[in-house]
This record gives C-alpha cells, structure tokens and sequence, in this order.
C-alpha cells in the first residue's frame, strides 16, 4: 500500500490553494477591489485611450498634409522632367536617369 505523506509536507500547497480560494472570494464578492476603486481605474483609462485618440487624430492629420505636400513635389518633377525631354529630344533621359519602372 502507498503510505501518504505527513500533514507537514502537505501544509504549503494546501495553504497555497487556501491563499487562491480566499483571493477569488474576496474578487467575487467585491471586497479585494471596491466598486469606486474599479470606477476610478476605468474612468482614468478612459481619459487615457481619449488622450491617445486625440494624439493618432492629430498625427494623421499632419500625414495627410506631408502626403499632399510630396504629392506637388512629385507632380512639379514630372513637369520638370516634361520641359527638359522636350527642351532637349537628342538626350536620353530615360537611360541617363532610370527610374523604378523602367
């Protein structure tokens, strides 16, 4: 027959499962975190994720601009690039300054 062990090498693991079934009736029944507690924290989360939305709105905002703004660049490139093939038909432009899709 197997011989159990002492109460004493049995006592930290059964006060361990005391400690976490204590902990989870004190969670539900509300005593380990107060309701006003638990408002507290979410009330400040919520101003927190208000803070970071307002923060990403601006940021986006400001890469909507840069994108027109390298929008004209691009665009005043092209014309540049246009006038200077036109001005000059006996140079390659094509070949002295590949781009990516030639």
């Amino acid at each position: 027959m197997i011989e159990l062990p002492g109460i004493w090498s049995l006592t930290p693991l059964g006060a361990l499962i005391g400690v976490l079934v204590l902990q989870y009736w004190l969670m539900a029944t509300g005593r380990l975190i107060s309701k006003g507690s638990h408002d507290r924290e979410i009330a400040a989360a919520n101003v927190r994720g208000n803070e970071w939305k307002a923060a990403s709105d601006k940021w986006e905002g400001a890469a909507r601009v840069a994108l027109a703004q390298n929008t004209v660049l691009l665009e005043g490139t092209r014309t540049t690039s246009a006038v200077l093939k036109a001005a000059s038909p006996d140079v390659d432009f094509d070949a002295a300054f590949p781009t990516e899709g030639s």
